[in-house]
């Protein structure tokens, strides 16, 4: 498979795990979340954390060749796909607002970060 093509549909898991998740726990008809706000935002933290470390494993056990440089392009790639997915599936087609939308921008900053450094991890 191309490598970039690859990378893309892994961070469209890495969004699509807690996305999914949410459906069980979100009441569509008042637009709020079944349990609290500080478990809903845990739930999709936890399987965040669950769809990155998979898509991670996923991704990273074949960089062989400047890992540390494929770990920033890769958590950059992903960043800004969990963005624009968030910006037009939430915001756009769910009608979410955009100032519930802007923490996100600060949350996925994760990606890079986990991303470049398990490139230097894999560095020999």
């Amino acid at each position: 498979m191309n490598k970039f093509l690859k990378k893309i549909l892994l961070g469209f898991l890495i969004w699509a795990v807690p996305f999914f998740t949410s459906f069980f726990v979100w009441d569509m008809k008042n637009q709020v979340p079944l349990i609290s706000m500080d478990w809903f935002n845990a739930l999709m933290a936890f399987t965040w954390a669950i769809g990155f470390a998979i898509a991670a494993c996923a991704y990273f056990k074949e960089v062989k060749k400047r890992p540390v440089l494929d770990g920033w392009i890769t958590g950059v790639t992903w960043y800004i796909e969990l963005l624009v997915l968030d910006l037009l599936i939430l915001v756009i087609a769910f009608k979410m607002s955009i100032l519930d939308y802007f923490p996100m921008v600060l949350m996925y900053l994760n990606v890079i970060a986990i991303s470049a450094s398990i490139g230097y991890i894999k560095r020999k």
